[in-house]
């Protein structure tokens, strides 16, 4: 069957209001042929069950009009949640990047015992080496990327926040000291992607 039509046989409500509209128009003759004579009854059973359809008319397509309304918006909803989702998978599978590589190793490298780089020696490391310069540069990038998306509602926060939070939480600590030679507002940026995975 269509999703764009209503499905009655299992709507309830709809059924119901079937139910009301002919018991009304049941109870609405009924009255009609207690209450007139004999010679006008069947005109005005006539006349009321017309009125009373062309009532009932209106009420089912306007009911009918509001299901499959309501029937589009949950579709949307369910097609949007699908794509938050799709879009949230997709990011978490962008961190193995070969571009990242570099910046990877080198924050792999910090986070071990026998690494003693001061925050000098980071930024120098980090400035002399083009190639892990630029993979800390697309891999700072790619965490503003999901910043932003965030920022707009685009993933789902607690997936990220799971899956992410804590390597990008570590790997901008071991980088701090480069991103603090950076501009402010790339700094505000930072700032900002730490609070969305902290809070």
């Amino acid at each position: 069957m269509n999703s764009q039509n209503p499905q009655p046989k299992n709507d309830s409500v709809f059924w119901l209001l079937i139910i009301v509209i002919v018991a009304m128009i049941g109870a609405g003759q009924t009255s009609v042929w207690i209450n007139q004579s004999e010679g006008q009854r069947l005109i005005k059973m006539v006349e009321l069950g017309a009125t009373m359809l062309a009532a009932a008319g209106v009420m089912l397509a306007t009911y009918i009009s509001y299901r499959q309304s309501k029937d589009v918006l949950n579709r949307t909803a369910a097609e949007s949640k699908r794509d938050k989702l799709e879009e949230t998978f997709r990011l978490i599978e962008k961190w193995d990047d070969p571009h990242f590589l570099a910046a990877r190793k080198l924050s792999v490298a910090l986070g071990k015992e026998s690494s003693k780089l001061s925050p000098d020696a980071v930024i120098e490391k980090v400035e002399n080496d083009p190639e892990l310069r630029s993979s800390v540069s697309l891999m700072l990038n790619y965490f503003d990327f999901i910043r932003l998306s965030i920022k707009h509602e685009r993933l789902d926060l607690e997936i990220i926040k799971r899956q992410l939070g804590p390597v990008a939480i570590i790997t901008l600590d071991r980088f701090d000291a480069w991103i603090k030679k950076q501009a402010s507002v790339y700094q505000s940026d930072i700032a900002e992607f730490r609070q969305f995975l902290t809070s």
